[in-house]
């Protein structure tokens, strides 16, 4: 009798010294290291690995939204931040985006903040417009990613395409050296705000944004209706001194589908239940309320469950 109780407490010692769950290791993978989904990207991973025990994440970085979905359909990284319009492109199987292969082994676990696509000239650029940009040397974003296909559209509602500038396929922190050098007219920049890519250049030389006009816009989300007119402010980069209405999406935490849902379940709740931990400057517009929007897939089960929890879906 002796013996039984002794092995039972050892068994009980046993369980109580175990980890619920044993995860395995996951990789998050972001964009360039000059953006906002890098850094951001760090900070979520320190947060979940300070309250989620047991769990290591690394962050890696990358050529953009387009290239991330195709890491995580690889299995190369388990999570990822990416633009919802890239999401949609990848889920409809889109033929000048992903070549007509639908890609669905991602979900979605929820929106972070609002992006912004911005076309940066010199402060005393004669580029005004968007059709300006005819014939100069323009970075639209590096091959892959979410920015790359944010300027085309973008050129194609004010007349022009790829043909009609000098395209370079530049990452922020590559834009950002080649226009200091004056290697380039204008480069786009999909980010929040402010972009310290443009941000580093505006320390060293005045810029402006290009906007859209009122008819451009209406245009553009009628094509593509993930789009929505957002207002950067006066001021918001050095030489800006009127507002400019730019367009808009959103960026988006996803994950590979297999993800276990307890997995995703605590990391949705600890993301959103600890937010104030974190020092970068995106963290104002991340909640629970603003996640659930502009989705255009569905969410993974564990983001669900949290979601239903706390009253946001049915």
């Amino acid at each position: 009798m002796k013996k039984c109780v002794v092995l039972l407490m050892a068994l009980i010692l046993l369980l109580a010294s175990t980890p619920a769950f044993a995860w395995d290791p996951v990789g998050i993978t972001t964009g360039g290291t000059a953006g906002t989904y890098y850094p951001l990207g760090g900070e979520i991973a320190a947060l979940w690995m300070k309250h989620i025990q047991d769990l290591d994440v690394s962050v890696q970085s990358s050529g953009g939204s387009k290239d991330n979905i195709i890491k995580l359909n690889n299995q190369e990284a388990e999570l990822a931040t990416v633009q919802n319009d890239v999401m949609y492109y990848a889920y409809q199987g889109d033929q000048d985006f992903f070549n007509g292969e639908v890609i669905d082994s991602f979900v979605a676990i929820g929106s972070l903040y609002p992006e912004l696509v911005q076309v940066v000239v010199a402060g005393d650029s004669d580029i005004k417009t968007i059709e300006d940009l005819k014939g100069k040397k323009v970075s639209v974003g590096a091959v892959g990613s979410g920015v790359y296909f944010n300027a085309v559209q973008l050129l194609e509602v004010s007349g022009l395409s790829l043909s009609d500038i000098q395209p370079q396929h530049l990452s922020f922190d590559e834009s950002a050296t080649s226009f200091q050098n004056r290697q380039l007219d204008a480069f786009f920049i999909t980010a929040g705000l402010p972009n310290p890519a443009i941000m580093d250049v505006a320390s060293k030389q005045a810029v402006r944004l290009i906007g859209l006009t009122e008819e451009q816009m209406v245009t553009l989300q009628e094509k593509y209706s993930f789009y929505v007119p957002s207002l950067v402010p006066a001021g918001t980069y050095s030489g800006m001194t009127e507002p400019v209405v730019v367009p808009s999406m959103n960026a988006v935490l996803i994950c590979h589908k297999d993800l276990p849902e307890e997995l995703v379940y605590q990391m949705t709740r600890v993301l959103f239940e600890n937010v104030d931990e974190m020092t970068h400057a995106k963290k104002e517009y991340i909640s629970a309320e603003y996640a659930v929007t502009g989705i255009p897939t569905p969410f993974h089960p564990g983001a669900e469950r949290y979601y239903k929890e706390i009253g946001l879906l049915d």
